[in-house]
């Protein structure tokens, strides 16, 4: 009988000490390293998750033996919550001291200090964008469609961006928003898209990174809202004279429907391009911007096409007009 008195007084004490609230976190954050990648960009990584909202450019002091000041341009938050990129005027090879209050999640706050010496290796690689949504062909995006392109590095957020939509009535429905990561860019729509529509999406190399690399190719997706795409393949080439065509922009407009743009594709490396489009008749016009000032260079005649063709050879020709890609899709 004592002893299972005794086993129960036990039991109740490993249940209360299972249901004694965590202890709170009342240690402030530590920075353990500090990375230079290049001239430009800084990692900072510390111990635990720091609390983003407290962490601004104008909030970190970097200061170099001469007592000059090294602005922070901007700074890029990774996924990973112990991980800040500082994006910084150009370095040099001297020593700096570094200092900055940080908050981790508890809000404990904190002020840092470290001495990190700058580099002066160039970025010399453009960016490019590594994965793109929704994916080519994706079905069923009718409510709140979200297209999100994750880049290879941070990308200068300040600068504009050119981007082509179909249906072009849609274009001014979508709203842009950057991630804190500088790496991730959304078009977000609030409403719905209509039935049976598909949307055809390109960005346009008007992307830069913070040592001033060009986007190496555009992005592209095309969508549907309805169930199944109901679209046949078309490939086609484009050249001028005898040299390929990259990065062009091929429009397919509907020629009983006053010429409305219908699809767009983009070629590629060797000025080739595949895209679905519904199966009919077109009148196809071919667009390309060799000075990347995003205005067209280069154009070609526009063509009637039947899609039971298949495929398409195009030419282009100085455009006397050079207007922006945008004027073509009114």
């Amino acid at each position: 009988m004592k002893i299972r008195f005794l086993l129960l007084i036990l039991g109740f004490f490993a249940c209360a000490l299972k249901m004694l609230p965590p202890s709170p976190d009342r240690f402030a954050p530590r920075l353990q390293e500090v990375e230079v990648i290049n001239r430009t960009k800084i990692n900072l990584k510390f111990n635990e998750d720091i609390l983003t909202e407290t962490i601004s450019p104008d909030s970190i002091i970097i200061i170099s033996t001469s007592n000059e000041t090294l602005a922070v341009k901007e700074i890029s938050l990774g996924r990973k919550g112990n991980f800040i990129t500082l994006i910084t005027q150009k370095q040099q090879s001297i020593r700096y001291s570094l200092a900055a209050r940080v908050s981790d999640l508890a809000e404990n706050r904190t002020k840092i200090a470290a001495r990190f010496f700058g580099s002066t290796l160039e970025d010399t690689v453009p960016p490019r964008i590594s994965g793109i949504s929704p994916k080519l062909g994706a079905t069923k995006q009718r409510e709140a469609v979200r297209l999100e392109l994750q880049f290879s590095e941070e990308i200068d957020t300040i600068l504009p961006i050119y981007w082509l939509i179909l249906p072009k009535n849609i274009k001014n429905r979508f709203q842009t928003r950057w991630h804190p990561d500088h790496k991730r860019l959304t078009f977000y729509l609030e409403d719905s898209l209509g039935l049976d529509t598909i949307v055809y999406f390109t960005l346009l190399c008007s992307v830069f990174d913070f040592e001033e690399n060009r986007l190496i190719s555009p992005g592209f997706t095309f969508f549907t809202s309805d169930s199944l795409l109901n679209t046949v393949l078309v490939t086609g080439v484009v050249s001028d004279k005898d040299k390929a065509v990259t990065d062009g922009i091929v429009i397919f407009a509907k020629t009983q429907d006053d010429k409305d743009p219908m699809a767009l594709a983009i070629t590629d490396s060797i000025g080739s391009f595949a895209i679905q489009v519904r199966k009919g008749i077109y009148d196809v016009l071919v667009l390309a911007d060799t000075n990347f000032d995003n205005r067209v260079d280069l154009s070609g005649k526009s063509q009637d096409f039947d899609t039971d063709l298949k495929e398409l050879r195009l030419e282009v020709y100085p455009d006397s007009l050079a207007e922006y890609f945008d004027w073509y899709l009114r």
